[in-house]
């Protein structure tokens, strides 16, 4: 499969995932925080028997280690504001306020990594701001929730978490890299909220849908960015992967509205969701 095929089986795959997310933590028993950990932990095993495949690759020394611990603070952060997040909000609102997070990672890559902040990228941030204003706009009033605010904190941890996965991908290789960042966060996740951990045996494990989305999504999201990765080593250029995989923040909160029936202000969503792929086209660059 060329570098085409394998970036549409990525952006389906991570749709998938995305509505899968949702529908399983519409069932009242599943706990948010134990859901989010094992799927982690999932995709990290799914990605570690992928690395075995080509050979694992890894420098473990005492930069790599020090960047891998903070690297998991952070995810354990932001995944578990996004998890509580999600299962009180609609999933098309979920897209568009995730995407504020690539404010935070254009802010942070100036100011840690050096990279460009452009007027393009600049007017990009703006419509990105606009588009959010716009979803949750009701009544001449700002109208942002508590849930939709934990979605929103969650953005910056995922953006700081993404510049550490910048710098550790250089000590080996993708899949290995994902391996551990997966499998240490999902575990990470379990000992911190050990007393949920325990209830879960009562409540969550015992739920079909609670392994059935487990099982499901950690195959989607390990498939996902190994076809993602396979796909830049099959010679897919950024600038033409990207428009593809900017399709996921149009599709998720379209189907979010059509499959889950988020039909609350759906006119608002999509009219958002068209001013945010062109801010996120342009924060790019």
């Amino acid at each position: 499969m060329n570098w085409f095929g394998l970036t549409l089986v990525y952006v389906f795959l991570m749709v998938a995932a995305s509505i899968i997310n949702k529908k399983t933590l519409q069932v009242g028993s599943v706990d948010p925080l134990i859901f989010g950990a094992f799927v982690q932990l999932t995709t990290g095993l799914i990605c570690l028997g992928l690395a075995l495949t080509e050979g694992f690759q890894f420098q473990f020394s005492m930069e790599s280690v020090k960047l891998i611990a903070i690297m998991a603070i952070t995810y354990l952060v932001g995944v578990s504001l996004y998890f509580t997040g999600l299962k009180e909000i609609d999933l098309s609102q979920e897209t568009i306020l995730s995407s504020t997070g690539s404010i935070w990672g254009l802010l942070l890559g100036a100011l840690f990594l050096g990279e460009v902040f452009s007027g393009t990228k600049i007017i990009g941030v703006v419509l990105i701001f606009i588009a959010s204003l716009v979803a949750f706009w009701e009544r001449q009033v700002l109208h942002i929730g508590k849930y939709q605010k934990i979605i929103l904190f969650s953005a910056p941890f995922y953006a700081l978490g993404a510049m550490w996965d910048k710098q550790l991908n250089s000590y080996g290789s993708a899949l290995s890299y994902l391996a551990i960042s997966f499998t240490l966060v999902g575990i990470a996740m379990l000992l911190f909220y050990g007393k949920r951990t325990v209830t879960a045996f009562k409540e969550s494990f015992r739920l079909a849908e609670f392994w059935k989305g487990t099982l499901v999504n950690g195959v989607f999201y390990a498939l996902s960015f190994w076809a993602l990765f396979t796909a830049y080593q099959k010679g897919g250029e950024v600038s033409r992967m990207f428009p593809m995989t900017l399709s996921t923040s149009v599709f998720v909160p379209i189907l979010g509205i059509l499959l889950l029936k988020e039909y609350n202000r759906w006119s608002q969503k999509v009219v958002s969701v068209v001013i945010l792929t062109a801010g996120l086209w342009l924060v790019k660059g």
